[in-house]
């Protein structure tokens, strides 16, 4: 009958400041903002901001708090007490990898915080009639054919035969398509943990969603897609790659990080597609 979670309500005594106090740390503004209720979409589930009328509830953790996913449970609450939360409960792993911690924000609502590595994320976190047409597109010409240049990136060894030796991939849809970049790092801070494969057309085509790396904390929570595609030219294949699914409204907000990571896979993009040319001999 229960399906998970869809909606978090918190009563805030000071709507104004709220809101401002969770566009800060989720990095963009509400989709719905009025008086009586501002409504922010959190990796398609929602936050909802309530105007207090009546007594201060106590603050507590307890069965009716509700836990959110971060990467890094310590970190989070470090980050959340510098923002001006207070620490409820450390981290602590509780078995099978899950570590879960809590803090109370400003306005004396528990927020729980839970890292669990079982649980797969929606596979992209595009709101409706949120995404442009921005797209960072590359493409080369890669002397193999394309059944050997598809297979480049859609196993561990195809990826660590030119670009990374650590890496989680399962091709089906749904399933894993983590690269870890920094072997070292905090779980959930390593790479594209949470990545997933979208579709795939073998020797033609595959698509995985994406993320930003974590020094751009406001962006990666979202996930953008990728889409490569192969076909036969001359005696190899040209290999086009486009990266979408870049928002529309929270590009232009203040402290947005999007233009940042929009710039930053422009460049990344270029120099994988070289490094990945370079391997076949191009």
């Amino acid at each position: 009958m229960l399906q998970g979670i869809r909606t978090v309500g918190f009563v805030v005594a000071d709507l104004a400041a709220a809101r401002a106090w969770y566009a800060d740390l989720l990095g963009y503004g509400p989709y719905f903002d009025e008086p009586f209720y501002v409504g922010f979409d959190v990796g398609g589930y929602e936050l909802g901001l309530h105007p207090q009328e009546g007594p201060e509830r106590a603050p507590a953790v307890g069965g009716d708090t509700a836990y959110w996913g971060v990467p890094d449970v310590a970190g989070a609450i470090e980050g959340l007490v510098a923002k001006g939360a207070t620490a409820l409960e450390p981290a602590q792993e509780v078995g099978g990898g899950i570590v879960l911690g809590a803090v109370r924000d400003p306005f004396g609502n528990a927020l729980g915080l839970i890292y669990n590595p079982h649980f797969a994320p929606p596979l992209v976190a595009a709101a409706a009639g949120d995404v442009s047409d921005r797209a960072i597109r590359e493409d080369t010409w890669v002397s193999a054919p394309p059944e050997a240049a598809w297979a480049a990136w859609t196993s561990g060894e195809g990826l660590a035969a030119w670009w990374l030796e650590t890496t989680r991939i399962e091709l089906r849809p749904g399933g894993p398509y983590e690269l870890y970049f920094m072997t070292e790092a905090p779980a959930g801070q390593r790479g594209s943990e949470g990545c997933r494969v979208l579709s795939y057309l073998p020797g033609r085509m595959l698509s995985f969603s994406w993320n930003a790396p974590p020094h751009l904390e406001k962006t990666r929570h979202r996930r953008t897609w990728v889409v490569l595609e192969f076909a036969a030219e001359g005696a190899g294949t040209r290999v086009r790659l486009t990266h979408l699914g870049w928002p529309a409204a929270a590009w232009g907000e203040p402290g947005s990080q999007w233009p940042e990571t929009f710039a930053y896979f422009s460049d990344a993009w270029r120099q994988v597609m070289g490094i990945y040319a370079k391997h076949f001999g191009g």
